[in-house]
């Protein structure tokens, strides 16, 4: 599984811009346009994979919004010969346990489609991921600091991601119903993305783990909020073959303007014994305070995949809908970007 921790703070990585990208300099209209539809791809029992091109190879990437950086695994970095930099001394960079010394720059790069002529990646220990067989090697994660200069659409029911130009009118985006729910998106002290979610009635500070299977919640927030957590009585268990308990789970509603899943399945995560974070409450929505990246509740994919997200990253608003809504099609469709 890929797991990550960032301590102090972190060094966004620098994109540049896609060869045919002509953002900055489109007139302001309010038509969508697109830059590259791309086809998500999930090996049994992993993680979303984005296509991706390096050095002329095919391979995949993890997607994780809930990440600030993105990243290339160090085999990667040694097979296809990257050029390294160290990582500024004034910044601590830590993953999987192990502070990171270098970037890694790759030319050229593509997102499916999509033409950079150069990208920079964190370079991670491979034992930072691991997952199911795909059709090409998995070589690193994407994450939101790479996507952050693209609106972002998520159909992970569909398994497609496609990328849009910032430059349109405040609320032309969801163009596949007219029926939708929007919250703020915020940003943390290391660049990740959040925003309000409800939950059994009560809002809390959420991510998009799309690199998680499951949606999780900790259980000082399932105390505090909902008088429950990991040990209580109605609590449903998993075990493994040798009998231990392997996880924890509460059905659940997650509701919004227009949407309501029932019986969401919500693994129960105890914090760990040495966080420094302590539960808040901010905006009206429970929070962390005394730590950098950590919210009380990730949406991972068994609920991502039961909703169609538009991420307006210059605009700072997060538009979903069910994956399935009643009403299609009437709104003007996305275009492709010239």
């Amino acid at each position: 599984m890929y797991k990550n921790t960032v301590g102090g703070m972190i060094f966004l990585c620098v994109v540049l811009f896609p060869w045919n990208s002509g953002g900055a300099a489109e007139a302001k209209n309010c038509q969508l346009k697109r830059y590259v539809s791309l086809d998500l791809f999930e090996p049994q029992g992993s993680h979303l994979l984005v296509p991706v091109t390096i050095k002329g190879t095919r391979a995949y990437m993890v997607l994780d919004l809930a990440s600030a950086y993105s990243s290339v695994m160090e085999s990667t970095a040694s097979r296809f010969e990257l050029k390294t930099q160290s990582i500024p001394n004034r910044v601590e960079v830590v993953a999987g346990g192990k502070q990171l010394q270098r970037l890694a720059t790759v030319t050229p790069f593509s997102l499916g489609d999509l033409q950079f002529k150069s990208a920079e990646f964190l370079v991670v220990p491979d034992k930072i991921f691991s997952g199911g067989v795909a059709d090409a090697p998995v070589v690193g994660i994407l994450g939101m600091n790479f996507l952050a200069q693209f609106d972002i659409e998520l159909d992970v029911a569909h398994r497609k991601m496609n990328l849009f130009s910032q430059d349109h009118c405040p609320g032309h985006t969801v163009y596949w119903t007219s029926k939708y729910d929007s919250a703020p998106i915020r940003l943390g002290a290391l660049g990740e993305v959040y925003f309000p979610m409800e939950l059994d009635g009560k809002k809390l500070e959420t991510t998009l783990a799309t690199s998680s299977p499951m949606t999780i919640l900790h259980t000082d927030a399932s105390r505090r909020l909902y008088n429950f957590d990991s040990h209580s009585t109605d609590i449903e268990t998993e075990t493994d073959a040798a009998g231990r308990t392997t996880a924890h789970y509460r059905a659940m509603k997650l509701s919004g303007e227009g949407i309501e899943i029932v019986n969401a399945r919500i693994q129960l995560v105890d914090p760990s014994p040495n966080t420094t974070c302590s539960l808040s409450s901010r905006s009206g929505a429970a929070s962390y305070d005394g730590c950098f990246g950590a919210h009380p509740l990730r949406l991972g994919q068994n609920v991502i995949g039961k909703l169609h997200i538009y991420i307006a990253t210059r605009e700072k608003m997060l538009y979903f809908t069910p994956a399935s809504p009643t009403e299609e099609n009437v709104a003007t469709p996305a275009q492709p970007a010239p």
